[in-house]
């Protein structure tokens, strides 16, 4: 019903759209979210796959509240780390998304001395691949590797543990 009806509901598409412009961007990936949910329910499972389980477990949750506060706490200082490393583009213009990932980044070379440098940049660029355009993950690749490299010279790293350089 969903594939058939729903999704392609001109009605609904025009009502999201006119909601907020960029909810278009975000369609597909929300289809898709829903066609797998709806694809393992089953009679058995079904109460349990309905709000599916947003964290693996209670560690996961304390990281993910954590990033957020990090970012949410610190968003002048992030997008203050951005400036000037993307001359050919103003921040009005870099996808919202991009913004968003480059930041969570920055706040994790910053303010998570457990996690390697190179586990950040590699989780945010699967994150860029997945959820923003097919050009994204250089562009953030880009950036991050620009702020590691000034945040190394500057000493702002203070990565604790072994191989976490």
């Amino acid at each position: 019903v969903f594939k058939e009806v729903i999704a392609p509901n001109d009605k609904l598409y025009e009502y999201l759209e006119d909601k907020r412009l960029t909810w278009v961007d975000d369609f597909p990936i929300v289809n898709t979210a829903i066609v797998k949910m709806l694809g393992k329910l089953s009679e058995k499972n079904a109460s349990s796959l309905l709000v599916p389980n947003l964290y693996k477990n209670n560690e996961d949750r304390e990281y993910a509240l954590q990033l957020f506060r990090k970012v949410i706490l610190n968003e002048d200082k992030l997008n203050a780390h951005i400036e000037g490393k993307t001359p050919n583009w103003d921040q009005d213009r870099i996808a919202d998304i991009d913004l968003i990932i480059l930041k969570m980044g920055i706040a994790e070379f910053l303010y998570f001395p457990s996690i390697p440098v190179r586990a950040t940049i590699n989780e945010y660029l699967e994150v860029s691949k997945e959820y923003s355009t097919p050009k994204s993950s250089i562009f953030v690749n880009g950036i991050l590797d620009k702020i590691v490299k000034e945040f190394e010279e500057e000493g702002k790293l203070n990565k604790i543990g072994r191989g976490l350089q």
